[in-house]
């Protein structure tokens, strides 16, 4: 009797986890792109997974959003009620009745992916309707053009079983395309890259839940774990000047995950590295000057230029302007146009213009000058 009892123990508990352990993958999908939009390495990137705590970047630049319009305001005090109470998971200590600001409830969203922080952002900037704020998550989705890459039923990112409803979705170009939008938050940045922070007055202290945080220059963003899910991230870092994001789906545990972060950037870093090619203070070239005070003019583009090239690039600026500036001129003139070309490619375009006025000389000057 007692070996039947442990045969079907056995199974029920074989069916429970579904997979042995080490028949899962050590991750679903990774990507590895810069702050303008170019992808470098990927795999999987467009097959939709779930999000987990992913979800709450969206939260966060929704209510951002809604503090930029006016809406709202980051001091404001959120009152929390039952709704928000019910909420499981990884949460701030909070009571029935009990007012937070705004923006404590970010800072434990965004540090320790606090899901009743993100329920109550969501109630408070949904004009009291959670439902509503998902509706704005998805319409911020669909106007970055992410609408087929990233799904929102929740503020929080939490599994189907504890929302009953479906589980937030969404693919690493999805999430990448999602933090480059981060990148246009400093408030948002500022939050992300602490380790710590005291909200509620000094009374809760946080700690983030990114391990990865200050290595190897990583300074953000968002992790994201439940059991479907599994262990996702996207990092930011800004290593060598190269601003890149990096995405890892599905990790099998969370050193794996971290683990595939730090390969990934290795690999871009060993292959890649951030220069500065034009500086818009420091002139690109020297143009002479026909009747005017001086010479030669300095020109310079209207716009800075950092790139990532890979290592041992032929880098060219090609410029295209007036073999001579004709005086008078004014600041801001335009006189050429220049392009960035790397290893034969044109990666960037922009005006040459004058950063001070050109006067014209005056005849009696030009006497004295020929006697």
């Amino acid at each position: 009797m007692k070996k039947v009892i442990f045969i079907v123990l056995f199974i029920v508990s074989t069916l429970s986890f579904g997979k042995n352990q080490d028949d899962i993958p050590n991750y679903r999908s990774y990507l590895v792109g810069d702050s303008n939009g170019k992808i470098y390495y990927q795999e999987n990137a467009t097959t939709m997974y779930p999000l987990a705590s992913v979800t709450k970047v969206m939260t966060i630049l929704v209510t951002l959003d809604e503090i930029r319009k006016g809406n709202i305001g980051i001091n404001d005090e959120v009152t929390i009620d039952w709704e928000i109470l019910s909420v499981g998971g990884s949460i701030i200590p909070m009571e029935n009745g009990e007012k937070i600001k705004v923006i404590d409830l970010l800072k434990a969203a965004a540090i320790k992916s606090a899901n009743n922080a993100a329920y109550a952002l969501a109630k408070y900037a949904g004009r009291g309707s959670i439902e509503n704020f998902v509706g704005m998550m998805n319409e911020k989705a669909k106007s970055l053009g992410l609408e087929n890459d990233l799904e929102f039923h929740t503020p929080a990112g939490l599994p189907d079983y504890m929302t009953k409803k479906k589980m937030d979705m969404g693919s690493a170009k999805g999430i990448y395309g999602m933090t480059i939008e981060a990148l246009k938050y400093p408030e948002y940045l500022e939050i992300a890259r602490q380790k710590t922070a005291e909200i509620k007055d000094g009374t809760c202290k946080i700690k983030s839940t990114i391990k990865l945080l200050g290595k190897e220059g990583i300074y953000g963003l968002k992790t994201g774990y439940h059991r479907k899910a599994r262990f996702n991230i996207t990092i930011l870092s800004n290593e060598d000047d190269a601003n890149i994001v990096t995405v890892v789906m599905g990790g099998k545990t969370q050193n794996i995950r971290d683990q595939k972060v730090l390969e990934l950037n290795r690999r871009f870093h060993a292959a890649y590295r951030g220069k500065e090619i034009v500086n818009k203070n420091i002139p690109l070239l020297r143009v002479p000057v026909k009747d005017g005070y001086v010479k030669n003019a300095k020109i310079y583009g209207t716009k800075n230029y950092t790139g990532i090239v890979p290592k041992g690039s032929d880098v060219r600026i090609i410029t295209e302007r007036m073999k001579e500036i004709e005086a008078p001129m004014k600041k801001g003139e335009t006189v050429g146009t220049y392009k960035v070309v790397v290893n034969g490619d044109t990666v960037f375009e922009d005006k040459l213009i004058l950063q001070r006025d050109i006067p014209k000389k005056e005849m009696l000057d030009k006497i004295k000058e020929f006697f």
